[in-house]
């Protein structure tokens, strides 16, 4: 995971990547999934991923 985020962040993120990303994981508030399961259940910044592998970021940020 540590890899795609940093891929992410250099590849698809265009504006204020501090909105996805707080140091070299994501913010507070974005709920990331690795196929299906919350990745704090699977090691977060250390969960090793497959090909296949299904990864979404949801964001609960929103303004006010």
């Amino acid at each position: 995971m540590r890899d795609l985020l940093a891929w992410v962040r250099t590849n698809l993120i265009k504006e204020r990547p501090e909105m996805f990303m707080k140091g070299e994981s994501v913010r507070p508030g974005v709920l990331v999934l690795v196929n299906d399961c919350d990745w704090e259940l699977s090691g977060q910044l250390d969960t090793t991923l497959e090909e296949k592998d299904l990864v979404v970021f949801i964001s609960t940020l929103h303004g006010g």
